[in-house]
C-alpha cells in the first residue's frame, strides 16, 4: 500500500512539473513570436551603448565588452522567465496556446512588423482576434499586466546595468 501511494504522488508530481514545464516553454514561444524578445534584445543593445558612453574616458577594449556581455540569450532567457509569473498570474495554458496560434498567423505576425500595413482581411482577423474569449481576457488584463511586467523589467534592468558595472569594475574599469 505504502508503494502505492509513493509510486502515485511520484506520478502526480511528475506530471504537475511536466504541466509547468510546459506553461513556461510556451510562454517563452510567446514571447519570442509577440515581439517581447525583440524588444529587450533591443534594450540590451540600448544599455551597452549607454554603458560605453559612460566608460569612454577609460577606453574599454572591445574585447572586454565582449566578455562582460556575457550571453545575450541567456540575458533574454533570464527576462522572458521572469514575465512568465507575470502571466501566469493573468493567462491560462490554454490562453497561452492560442496566444501563440494568433502569432504565428500572417496577422500576428504583421502585427508584430508593422501594424500599420495589415491588409484589409487582416483587420478582420485581428478583430475576431480582439473579440474572441482570449483577445477579451488581453484587453481587459492589459492594465494590470502592464504594471507587473513593468515593475519585472526594472528589476531586471536594475540587475543586468548592476552585474556588467561590476564585471567592469573586476576588470579594473569604474565608473567616473
Amino acid at each position: 500500500m505504502r508503494y502505492l501511494v509513493f509510486v502515485l504522488t511520484l506520478f502526480l508530481t511528475v506530471t504537475a512539473n511536466f504541466a509547468q514545464r510546459s506553461y513556461h516553454e510556451d510562454a517563452m514561444r510567446y514571447f519570442s513570436l509577440n515581439g517581447t524578445e525583440q524588444q529587450y534584445d533591443i534594450a540590451i543593445d540600448q544599455m551597452f551603448t549607454l554603458l560605453k558612453q559612460q566608460y569612454s574616458a577609460q577606453q574599454v577594449p572591445d574585447t572586454v565588452w565582449e566578455e562582460v556581455r556575457g550571453d545575450k540569450k541567456e540575458s533574454l532567457n533570464n527576462i522572458k522567465s521572469l514575465l512568465v509569473s507575470a502571466y501566469r498570474s493573468n493567462f491560462t495554458h490554454e490562453d497561452i496556446k492560442q496566444l501563440i496560434r494568433f502569432y504565428e498567423s500572417e496577422t500576428g505576425q504583421q502585427m508584430v512588423k508593422d501594424r500599420s500595413k495589415l491588409s484589409d482581411s487582416q483587420k478582420v482577423e485581428l478583430s475576431d482576434f480582439f473579440t474572441s474569449e482570449v483577445g477579451q481576457k488581453v484587453q481587459n488584463q492589459s492594465n494590470s499586466l502592464r504594471t507587473m511586467v513593468a515593475e519585472v523589467s526594472e528589476q531586471w534592468s536594475r540587475d543586468l546595468y548592476q552585474e556588467t558595472v561590476k564585471k567592469l569594475k573586476s576588470k579594473g574599469y569604474q565608473l567616473p
